[in-house]
């Protein structure tokens, strides 16, 4: 096993005065966020950088970007409570840090920011929510300087509930999904049946997921080259291993953020080309 670095132990730090994880759901919400935050800083330029989090959710990530590495952040997303949520949070938090931290109310598909102002663009579960994901991707690239990053995650459609789901009657699959889903929290199984809210709401799915291929490919059109991805996460719904033994929790999330095939979530990095 690799070694920790002083860097990440930093970046765990941070993240757990912010999460405060108990059981497995959390736990497994600061591995998501600890993934994309160790990979972002390992990205760093020489110079100081500007990154853009959008559907920064509650503000881990960017948070703990700016305590951590001291990273200039814009913390964006298209709920004003969540904005009101990040904003409190920055309220606390070390002054000097908080002051690189920008919080903006706005719209995935069209960014508010000139041309090439960021060096990296980080999108955590945000693109399944979008009618028109490629745009968001075409929009990231706009913004991103020259050899700039785009990190992301989103549901894998290959995982192992989904081609289980696909052959089952639609009236089983509603009953699994109304009691395995959880309401706080991203679905996990197909977008049709989880609870998030009305047709057009922000957090409603439009679709299940993508496969690495279609995230490829969407990449490409925008400007973008992979250059790393692949599916994790043990492919059960949370509510399931939210039976899993505290003492094991941190331990299980952890894992779950290592290449697994068939896994619920997909990573991926790319490079403005």
């Amino acid at each position: 096993m690799k070694p920790r670095t002083s860097g990440e132990d930093r970046i765990d730090r941070v993240l757990i005065d912010l999460i405060q994880p108990s059981d497995y759901v959390t736990w497994e919400y600061f591995s998501r966020q600890r993934l994309l935050a160790t990979r972002i800083v390992a990205s760093r330029q020489p110079t100081r950088a500007r990154v853009l989090d959008i559907g920064c959710g509650h503000g881990a990530l960017s948070l703990t970007l700016s305590e951590n590495a001291g990273f200039d952040i814009v913390a964006m997303d298209i709920l004003e409570a969540r904005v009101s949520s990040v904003r409190a949070k920055r309220a606390v938090r070390d002054p000097a840090a908080a002051a690189r931290v920008q919080i903006v109310r706005a719209d995935a598909e069209t960014l508010p920011y000139r041309d090439e102002s960021f060096d990296a663009v980080a999108a955590t579960e945000v693109l399944e929510h979008l009618d028109e994901p490629g745009r968001m991707l075409s929009e990231a690239t706009r913004v991103l300087r020259p050899g700039g990053r785009f990190f992301m995650t989103t549901p894998n459609a290959q995982a192992l509930p989904y081609r289980i789901l696909r052959f089952l009657p639609h009236a089983m699959v509603s009953r699994l999904a109304a009691s395995m889903t959880q309401k706080m929290l991203h679905p996990d199984l197909l977008h049709d049946h989880g609870p998030a809210g009305s047709e057009g709401h922000p957090d409603r799915h439009r679709r299940e997921g993508f496969t690495l291929r279609e995230i490829a490919i969407l990449g490409s059109r925008a400007g973008l080259r992979m250059d790393l991805g692949y599916t994790y996460r043990i492919p059960l719904p949370d509510r399931v291993m939210k039976i899993t033994p505290r003492a094991l929790s941190r331990s299980v999330a952890h894992l779950g953020t290592r290449p697994l095939p068939l896994g619920l979530q997909l990573y991926a990095e790319f490079t403005k080309t």
